[in-house]
């Protein structure tokens, strides 16, 4: 494994385990205050929200990581329908 590699599972470790812990504060405080389990629910968006940006940039930086290793350049850029050969 490449040190970039390791790098990479390394800050979405980071960026994993401070998502899933966001919503375990949530209860903790309001529990502690006598509530109930309604702040999570109602930040349940915001959170996968967090979740699915984290995951989707890591999934764009490691196909990048990948294309890199391999060789192989960028995307080509795309042409649109009125641009001719």
């Amino acid at each position: 494994m490449t040190t970039e590699r390791k790098k990479l599972y390394r800050k979405f470790l980071i960026g994993y385990v401070g998502c899933f812990s966001l919503p375990l504060f949530a209860p903790i405080f309001s529990l502690a205050q006598g509530a109930s389990w309604r702040p999570v629910i109602v930040g349940m968006p915001v959170y996968l929200t967090f979740l699915a940006g984290i995951t989707y940039q890591f999934a764009k930086e490691f196909s990048a990581l990948r294309r890199k290793e391999r060789g192989e350049s960028d995307l080509p850029k795309r042409r649109g329908y009125w641009e001719g050969d």
